[in-house]
This record gives C-alpha cells, sequence and structure tokens, in this order.
C-alpha cells in the first residue's frame, strides 16, 4: 500500500517565538553579542522535521504586520498584546533568510494571519486527499483537525513532538474538532484579548456546547438555564459571544493564488547556509543540514525524533508579543 502524500506547514512565528522562549534562561549569543536563540531553535526544528518526516510538500507561513479583518471587527483585537522583545524581533529576517537559503517557500498575505493562511492550504491539500501537519502548539487550530489534516505540536521539553488528532481535541476540550470554536467563543483568548462571555470559563462553557452544539443553537434556548446567574451574563453579553467567535474562527477561504502542489523544497543553498551558519556561529550545524530528495518510504504518522532542545518552551498564544510586515511571497 502506497504512503499517503504529506504536506507539513509551519507556524513560522510561533516556532520563533517558542524557540527564543526555549534559552530565555540562558540565550545562546553569536561571537558579535547577538540573541541568536530563535534561529538556532528554529533550524533545529526544521531539521528535524525535513530529516525525520522527508515531507512531499513544506512550507513555513508567517504573519504580516498589515491588519486583518479581525481587526476591523473588533478593534481591541490584540491591543494588550506588549511589543516583541528586541532580540526577537531582529531574528525574523534572518531566520527568513535561513528558509529561504535551504529552498523551502515562505508564504505570507496581508489582511490575512498565518492561521488563515495555513487553514486555506490544509483544507485545499484534504480536498485532495493529501495528508496535512500544523506544525504549531496553537490550540486554535484544533478546530481544523480531521483525518486529514493533524497538529504537529512541539512539546514543552522540546523532548517529543505530539500528533494532535481528533481523539486528542475531544480530550482536551471535550467537543469534536468543528465545535472548537463554540467553546472558544463563550470563553475568549486574552492572549489575543479576545472578550468571550466575562465570567464563563471552560467548566462551564464545554458542557453548554455539549448540550446545546452552538452559540447559535445556546441563545436560542437561554431561557432553558437554570443558573440564573449564568443566564444572565449569556443574556448581557450575547453579543460578545457571536463576536468572539468570528475572532476565533480560522478563514480557510482566504483567497490564495499559490497552489500546495508547488510548495516543495529543494535541495538546499549550502554555500549560503555556511554563510549564514558561519556568522551565526552555528558551525555544527552546517554538518546536519539534511540534503532534500524525494521522500523515502515511512509510516503515514510522522515519528517523534530525538529531542534537540532542552529548555522550557512557552506558547505564543500565552505570551506577549507583536509581528512585523515582510513582503508578500
Amino acid at each position: 500500500m502506497s504512503k499517503p502524500e504529506r504536506l507539513f506547514l509551519i507556524d513560522g512565528n510561533a516556532i520563533a517565538y517558542r524557540s527564543y522562549y526555549a534559552f530565555i534562561q540562558r540565550p545562546l549569543m553569536n561571537a558579535k553579542g547577538e540573541n541568536t536563540s530563535a534561529v538556532y531553535g528554529f533550524v533545529t526544528f526544521l531539521n528535524r522535521i525535513l530529516s525525520q518526516e522527508s515531507p512531499d510538500h513544506i512550507a513555513v507561513v508567517f504573519d504580516t504586520a498589515a491588519p486583518t479583518f479581525r481587526h476591523k471587527a473588533y478593534k481591541e483585537y490584540k491591543a494588550t498584546r506588549q511589543k516583541m522583545p528586541d532580540d526577537l524581533f531582529s531574528q525574523l529576517a534572518v531566520i527568513k533568510e535561513v528558509v529561504t537559503a535551504y529552498r523551502i517557500p515562505i508564504v505570507e498575505m496581508d489582511g490575512y494571519e498565518a492561521d488563515d493562511v495555513i487553514g486555506t492550504l490544509a483544507k485545499n491539500a484534504e480536498r485532495a486527499g493529501v495528508l496535512s501537519f500544523l506544525v504549531t502548539a496553537d490550540k486554535d487550530f484544533m478546530q481544523l483537525v480531521t483525518n486529514k489534516t493533524k497538529m504537529y505540536k512541539p512539546g514543552r521539553q522540546g523532548t517529543d513532538v505530539e500528533i494532535v488528532d481528533i481523539e486528542a481535541v475531544e480530550r482536551k476540550f471535550g467537543v469534536p474538532p468543528e465545535k472548537v470554536i463554540e467553546v472558544l467563543g463563550l470563553i475568549g483568548d486574552s492572549s489575543d484579548n479576545v472578550p468571550g462571555v466575562p465570567g464563563v470559563g471552560e467548566k462551564t462553557a464545554i458542557p453548554l456546547i455539549q448540550k446545546y452544539g452552538s452559540i447559535e443553537n445556546l441563545y436560542k434556548h437561554i431561557t432553558a438555564i437554570e443558573q440564573k446567574g449564568l443566564r444572565q451574563k449569556l443574556e448581557t453579553n450575547k453579543d460578545l459571544a457571536f463576536l468572539s467567535k468570528e475572532l476565533v474562527t480560522i478563514d480557510i477561504k482566504v483567497p490564495l493564488s499559490i497552489d500546495f502542489h508547488s510548495l516543495k523544497a529543494a535541495d538546499p543553498d549550502f554555500q549560503r547556509l555556511k554563510t549564514l551558519f558561519g556568522e551565526l556561529d552555528f558551525r555544527s550545524l552546517i554538518q546536519h543540514i539534511p540534503k532534500v530528495s524525494a521522500p523515502k518510504a515511512r509510516q503515514p504518522e510522522p515519528s517523534e525524533p530525538e529531542p534537540e532542545i532542552e529548555a522550557d518552551l512557552t506558547d505564543v498564544h500565552h505570551d506577549k508579543h507583536s509581528y512585523t510586515l515582510i513582503t508578500d511571497q
């Protein structure tokens, strides 16, 4: 039986952010005194995917600084986030240089978040019968999980990779993936300044969605809510509940001009990588640059490779940060 065609979509900002904080207690510095933690962690994880998984298709997707439709719908969206650390901000451009030298496609689009671009590409691939892996730890992506779309989630210690499938989503949220936006709409997301219904957390929201199925149906049966306090919270904040659902819903219809079939890595530009790694003092990594070739025989599910990073990792959607605009690809 032939192995399934596979697409890996890397959430660039998220992996860079996690890599940066993996070394926050002991940042990596080059000879110029520049912080290189995010670049090193990103490259290490990228090498792991290329060498362990041999993707048929791969791309790195980044956010841009341009406002999105979410900012237009809710001007306070992400307004509480603090500025990205300067020594992380400076590494994003370097990461893109490295990805370009690896000859891996970079995708980004003004007006949409990386989440939306990734979601659209994954759904396009799913319709073509291709298995997609969303490389991120962002819980919002759980709404996209199906039998053909899974999350390739870095472990908090960098010691493992969790494959998040439908069952894993149900364990986390108590509902199937397509209902995740209903739960998130009620509880909100403080890291993105998505309000939700004030005073309603997971312990309250999950049973409500398990019973009523959606926010729309919940409000159709609002008079059936026996707890007076809860009913008042829901009635008072009805508009916020629907707005929050809109904000957390990943757009899977981004007007991309890219065919996911074209997202393939070529053999890396070894000379350029050698120069970059030399400037970064990553000389040991020069010996570990995977040579891209036709995917090898493999198991349908990705392996869980050996660790490269051992420091604690944080979640990009629970830390404060901002993004910068890079030219459209």
